[in-house]
Formats: structure tokens, sequence, C-alpha cells
């Protein structure tokens, strides 16, 4: 039985204000409009809805019984609508982020801030994952967007775009400070302690990518999960270590740490957001991109 919904909503006006007139006036059309609507349903329905008198309309047993799921329905109706309403105009809603530690710390915690002041109650919940595991969660709708090292292996699923770019670079302190005294090669590496990220980061294959390129193969005497802590290890002396520019600025200007320099170029690299191509955001998320661009 297919029937139009707004012929269901003028019959929850009627039976709710017992008056064709009534119903009229709070649904803005004429009397007979809201008459051939009760009408047109009964038709429809095959029964009776109302008894009419002069004093107004009154419901039938078995209007009755379909006012009561009718009211329900429509009142659940409006409740969604009502939902959408918030969730378009960021009163409500969430977002679903996937990033890594350094990535939030480099570039995303000033956004999660302004963002936060603006939509207060927009939901926000962080993964800290690697650029693999955050594409694993994009591809398994546990995120909505995701900010990523780049570059990654070409997905025909994934939208990437480049948001900021950052510079590799090696530092170095303590005994190894002095380093940065005089332009090296980069085979020059092979010679010291070498502190690097682990091989799950996209950071790590790059750089092994890009140095395998210069016939380089650095062997790593510490591994670690953090860029801040290579910067610790590197300051106490414990090697040389790889690491991005942006995150080691202070430690660079203070004289803690010293970045080395070499002939050959490293080459910059950027932070990307990544995204599932053809997939609608929700408002949350396209608010918080845009935020981002401002």
């Amino acid at each position: 039985m297919d029937i139009n919904l707004e012929l269901y909503r003028v019959f929850r006006e009627a039976a709710k204000s017992g008056n064709i007139s009534k119903a009229a006036e709070r649904l803005f059309v004429s009397q007979s409009a809201v008459s051939q609507a009760v009408m047109q349903l009964e038709s429809k329905i095959g029964g009776k809805l109302f008894d009419r008198s002069v004093r107004g309309v009154t419901l039938t047993a078995e209007g009755e019984v379909l006012f009561s799921r009718i009211d329900d329905a429509m009142t659940l109706i409006e409740n969604a609508q009502a939902k959408f309403a918030e969730m378009k105009e960021l009163n409500a809603g969430s977002i679903k982020i996937g990033a890594s530690d350094t990535i939030c710390s480099l570039f995303l915690l000033p956004i999660l801030k302004r963002f936060n002041d603006k939509h207060p109650d927009i939901r926000i919940s962080v993964a800290n994952r690697t650029t693999r595991e955050s594409l694993e969660l994009l591809k398994r709708a546990a995120a909505d967007i995701a900010f990523v090292n780049l570059p990654v292996e070409d997905d025909a699923s994934l939208e990437l775009t480049p948001v900021k770019a950052i510079r590799d670079c090696f530092v170095a302190g303590g005994k190894y400070a002095r380093l940065a005294d005089e332009t090296m090669h980069l085979r020059e590496l092979e010679n010291y302690p070498f502190l690097t990220l682990e091989k799950a980061s996209n950071s790590r294959k790059q750089l092994d990518i890009f140095l395998a390129g210069q016939g380089i193969e650095l062997k790593p005497a510490i591994e670690l999960g953090s860029l801040a802590l290579l910067s610790e290890f590197a300051k106490i002396g414990l090697g040389v270590a790889a690491t991005i520019r942006e995150e080691v600025r202070d430690m660079l200007e203070s004289g803690a740490l010293r970045e080395l320099k070499f002939h050959e170029a490293l080459p910059e690299r950027h932070i990307g957001l990544a995204r599932i191509r053809h997939v609608n955001l929700s408002f949350a998320a396209r608010a918080f991109i845009e935020e981002m661009r401002a």
C-alpha cells in the first residue's frame, strides 16, 4: 500500500485538533484541502477514520489504533529531522581521526583546539596510529579522515591531499655535535651510531628508500617509536638521529641539538589528508577540513 506521508501528517493534525478548520490553520492550508486529504487516506486505507459532527471530528476505533501508531512514527521522524538539523548546524555530531603522535604535535593540535572552541558539541576522537594503521582505520570505516606521512603506496580507493610540508634531517648532540661543523656525505653516517624510527613508520620507510637510492644502507643502533625520544637520545650523545626538522626546532634553536649538513639534498615530504574516495563526509568532518584550511 503506497500512501503519501503527507496524508498521514494531515490525518495526525486533524486527530489532535479534533476539528478540520483548526487543523487547516495549523497546517497553513484550506479546510477543503484537509477534508480532501482525510477522505483520500480513508479511501486508500479502506475504512473510516473519523466520525463527523457539527462540533468537529472524533476518531473511530480503527482511527484510534492508526493514530497511536502514526503519532509515534511521526514523532520519530520529527526527532530525526531535528537531529539532522543539529548535525548540519554543528550543534551535534562526531568526527573520528587517525594520526600519529608526531603529526598530532606538529600539525593537528592547534587545529583541534580551534575546532573544539568553535564547535564544543562535536565529539572528537583521535586514534594514535602509524600511517599504515591510520589508512586501515579509514578502509574499515573506523575513521572519517586520517593525517598521514606522504608518500604512500598508490591506492585507488584513497584521496590524498598534501597539507603541510615537512623536512627530514639528521641531528646530533653531546660528543657527536661536532659533526655539524663540516658538510658531510651521507655515506659517512655509516661510521656513527644511527638512531631512527621503527620500521613500521612510514617516515622510516621513506628514509630507507631514499638512502637505498643513494646506495647507502644504514644499520640502526637504536630504533624507537617516537621522534621525541629519538631527539632525547641524540641530545645525550647516543648517536645521530634521523628526525623531522619541525619536531626538533626548539632543540636546534637552544643548541641542545645541532643539524648535520650534507652535500646531498634530502627530499621534502608532506603530511597528507587521507579520505576514502567517493564517500560523503559528515558535516563535522567537512567542517574540520575547512578549519584546517583556514
